[in-house]
């Protein structure tokens, strides 16, 4: 068969030949060790036999793909240094926290020395090189694999994927299923470390820039206290994993589900505007940030009517109008303009507004001209009174650089993200970013005009700017709200996957398309129509209450 490897070398090579073959020859064009392969923008392992004509080319740990399968398979070699060494102990990843994964563990009780003894096994097992073996077998096959070692988790999830074949991995003696195709052996995982932290451990690794460096995780205490709340969450809906939601879906109480979620998100919304109000009249401004498909506009919007029960009249701020002119805002490296540079916006401005403000004297607000690329005068004049209180919604929030005038006792900072707890099994998770971008997917098709694959081409851009602008002060929060619902991607499916499956075969981001597709048919689909019009659902597929 004839093969286009890197989109350089036009080759004709023997079918069925495993990619792993041929990666010596093109190992000296990548940096970083080549653990994966692009088979006609379809993401495989290096395993993998091609029987037809194709195009080849060569994923390293240096790219996002890259270190995804490096975790996953970081997460095998856990599991196996553990029951190895611990055979009576069971763990699970609970969520990420920064550049690490958070594990429960059961049947031991995790300490330095069982950490020191399972990381030494997990080098020895590095040191074997020994390779994941994948094998392609019947989705009842797989099932009755997977009920013969005893993963419940897997098989209720399995029940509900419509795939006819599953791959499933073999390592030493364990068998489990993965999302993600693998690195080809162990030898691979050189770069990791484990962690005690709070009720369990950490599995540190690299991040895709430094593969070779295992990345700092900062204390993310507040960040960790609100997973931990969610988790709470989902044991009060009884539901643990995909598996469990397909089943309370399938048996009819989605309705319940859905009136709970909400419930407990309003419930927090109102603790949140009764913190403010009990620290009144000190708090005179409120700061509200995340990343992008967070929620915040909606949750801005619902924390205006709490404050308003208490007897608190909020008035927003749009900080897009403190835009500079558009010939002072920075570029990206690519040319492009970067509003989400704390330097696109006129910070001076904007704090002497503020400061006005506060000391209850009138200004004009500005607007911002998008289309001239100018800052107008809007003609609106505002002035607080005693019962006002400013929002400033944008994703600058937290950073102190963006209101250096205001004194901190003014101030009350609120960090919202969609911080997913739910994972699809005990090895297998449905990250926090991935929830974001699906919303987003479904929200810039619905009313931004942007196909699926613009978004996905746009979506590394926002995800550095994330890294830089609003992670690193996630933490400064006085509180967070998680704006994740443990039902959202049975709603977002039926809208994400048809824009998905546009994106043609021939595109980059075919692979990325195809893993979400993948990940989204987990869950069994759900109508809109039990979905509250307030819902922060409701700010991406449609039909909310309050205008954006």
């Amino acid at each position: 068969m004839k093969v286009l490897f890197e989109d350089q070398d036009s080759v004709v090579v023997p079918e069925e030949t495993p990619l792993m073959n041929y990666v010596a020859e093109y190992q000296k064009h990548h940096e970083h060790p080549i653990v994966l392969a692009l088979v006609n923008n379809r993401l495989v392992d290096l395993w993998y036999k091609p029987v037809r004509d194709c195009r080849i080319n060569f994923i390293d740990l240096g790219t996002i793909d890259g270190i995804r399968s490096y975790r996953q398979s970081l997460v095998f070699l856990l599991l196996r240094a553990f029951k190895e060494t611990y055979p009576k102990a069971t763990i699970s990843v609970a969520h990420s926290l920064g550049r690490a994964f958070f594990f429960r563990a059961e049947g031991v009780e995790i300490t330095e020395e069982i950490l020191k003894n399972v990381s030494k096994r997990m080098h020895e097992i590095v040191g074997m090189d020994e390779p994941f073996v994948r094998t392609r077998m019947l989705r009842e096959d797989a099932i009755r694999e997977m009920q013969s070692i005893g993963q419940d988790d897997k098989v209720r999830l399995l029940k509900w994927i419509r795939q006819k074949t599953i791959h499933v991995y073999s390592f030493g003696t364990l068998k489990d299923h993965f999302f993600m195709p693998l690195v080809p052996s162990s030898g691979y995982l050189k770069h990791f470390s484990l962690e005690l932290f709070k009720t369990g451990f950490l599995l540190r690794f690299p991040r895709h820039s430094t593969p070779g460096t295992v990345a700092k995780v900062p204390k993310y205490n507040k960040l960790f206290d609100i997973f931990q709340e969610y988790e709470r969450w989902g044991k009060i809906l009884e539901i643990n994993d995909v598996g469990h939601l397909n089943e309370a879906i399938a048996s009819g109480q989605i309705d319940d589900i859905i009136k709970i979620s909400e419930a407990l998100h309003e419930k927090k919304i109102a603790y949140i505007a009764d913190n403010i109000s009990s620290k009144r009249p000190n708090i005179k401004l409120i700061l509200i940030a995340g990343p992008s498909s967070s929620g915040k506009t909606t949750f801005s919007k619902r924390l205006s009517i709490q404050l308003r029960v208490n007897m608190l009249n909020p008035f927003t701020i749009e900080m897009d109008d403190y835009f500079v002119p558009r010939t002072s805002t920075p570029r990206l490296p690519n040319g492009d303009f970067d509003y989400e540079n704390i330097k696109a916006i006129d910070i001076d401005l904007f704090n002497y507004h503020l400061s006005e403000l506060l000391d209850g004297r009138a200004i004009e607000l500005p607007k911002y001209d998008f289309s001239t690329g100018q800052r107008l005068n809007s003609g609106k004049l505002i002035q607080l009174r005693q019962d006002d209180v400013l929002i400033v919604e944008g994703i600058h929030g937290l950073n102190d650089a963006l209101t250096p005038n205001i004194p901190k006792d003014l101030k009350f900072k609120v960090y919202v993200s969609a911080l997913t707890h739910l994972n699809i099994d005990n090895h297998n998770r449905f990250s926090t970013t991935d929830t974001r971008l699906i919303r987003r997917i479904v929200r810039d098709s619905h009313f931004r005009s942007y196909t699926a694959l613009d978004t996905l081409r746009r979506w590394p851009l926002v995800r550095e700017g994330e890294d830089r602008w609003i992670f690193p002060f996630q933490e400064e929060a006085n509180v967070m709200f998680n704006s994740a619902l443990v039902y959202e991607q049975s709603v977002l499916k039926g809208f994400a996957i048809p824009v998905l499956q546009k994106i043609p075969r021939t595109e980059l981001e075919y692979s990325e398309a195809r893993r979400l597709v993948d990940l989204l048919s987990c869950f069994m689909e759900v109508s809109t129509a039990e979905v509250p019009n307030t819902s922060i659902l409701r700010e991406f597929v449609g039909g909310s209450s309050f205008r954006y």
